[in-house]
């Protein structure tokens, strides 16, 4: 469904459904169609640009209509833009309370609950799109990757290699897929399926800067170094702002034992990403011999963080041992 869409008076009554739409009193129409109206005023504003005012006529359009659909999606993105999470979540909800089965809407639920570290809701918003449409990719892509970072490693790999099979058979050679697989297969040490799942990526968009780095950390895990540096200054050459390509450089230089450069690399990528709260791990590893005060401090930050705490025991134990007075 294209959200900018310029919805004709017909086509409001269909998305009410034929039951409720033969039901509607003259009055109850003559509102779907001035609503139709804002709707296509606030449509006019989004294509110059002017997010709040096509927000206060998609506004408009559901004080006179409150179930005009199209109104509901299209405030929702309007505010995923204006970044107001919270407002699109609330206007994704009131649409599925009239339309339970739209799987595309309960996707973008899904990634609006992502993206505020929202997980178990995330998690079920994907399973209700799946509920809706079993052969919704993007909903088994997303589902796949949040899985992946919980850590439920065999159900996030069924639903990528879903997501890859249904863009193959729909004829499409998605390089987003093969990579989400690919790092799947990485995080589980498969490391020749990975590479040829990252090299399938690379062959649809060589440019691409994640795909780069993808294939950077795959030669990083094979201990291929100067190979995954490659790789990470080629995803730079692409996007010189690309922090995980600062990150994995800092950990090839680390192993190289290169403490200067790694430091380096580490600290530019806290500047392009200051929320990258993993990187404080990694610079606590970074330190822990040379200045154990330091590391210490940044085990404790990234602990502090609260996101994505993969290495949480791994920072308690460190600290633990570094605050241990030295055997003399």
């Amino acid at each position: 469904m294209n959200p900018m869409a310029v919805w004709a008076l017909v086509a409001a009554l269909a998305m009410l459904g034929t039951a409720e739409a033969q039901s509607l009193s003259a009055s109850e129409q003559r509102a779907i169609h001035e609503a139709n109206e804002f709707v296509a005023r606030g449509n006019a504003f989004v294509e110059k640009n002017s997010l709040a005012r096509a927000k206060a006529e998609y506004e408009r359009a559901l004080r006179i209509f409150p179930k005009h659909l199209d109104a509901l999606y299209n405030l929702a993105v309007v505010c995923e833009k204006m970044k107001q999470p919270d407002e699109a979540v609330a206007a994704y909800k009131r649409y599925l309370e009239l339309k339970p089965d739209d799987a595309d809407v309960w996707t973008q639920l899904g990634v609006r609950y992502d993206e505020s570290n929202r997980r178990e809701e995330a998690k079920a918003a994907y399973e209700k799109a799946l509920a809706c449409d079993p052969n919704f990719g993007r909903a088994h892509h997303n589902l796949g990757v949040l899985l992946k970072e919980m850590g439920q490693l065999d159900e996030a790999q069924k639903h990528l290699e879903t997501f890859v099979r249904l863009e193959e058979k729909a004829g499409r050679r998605n390089g987003d897929a093969y990579y989400s697989l690919g790092v799947l297969h990485l995080a589980r040490g498969n490391l020749v399926e990975a590479k040829r799942l990252l090299q399938k990526a690379l062959d649809e968009d060589p440019s691409a800067p994640y795909y780069n780095n993808a294939m950077g950390d795959i030669y990083a895990a094979s201990k291929e170094l100067e190979a995954a540096l490659v790789c990470y200054k080629k995803a730079l050459e692409k996007d010189s702002k690309y922090a995980p390509a600062y990150s994995g450089m800092g950990d090839v230089y680390r192993q190289l034992k290169q403490p200067d450069k790694a430091r380096q690399a580490y600290e530019k990528a806290l500047q392009l990403r200051p929320d990258y709260h993993l990187i404080h791990f990694k610079l606590g590893l970074l330190f822990e011999e040379s200045a154990p005060a330091t590391a210490i401090k940044h085990f404790e930050k990234y602990l502090a963080s609260g996101k994505n705490l993969e290495f949480a025991a791994a920072a308690k134990e460190k600290i633990e041992k570094l605050k241990q007075p030295k055997k003399k």
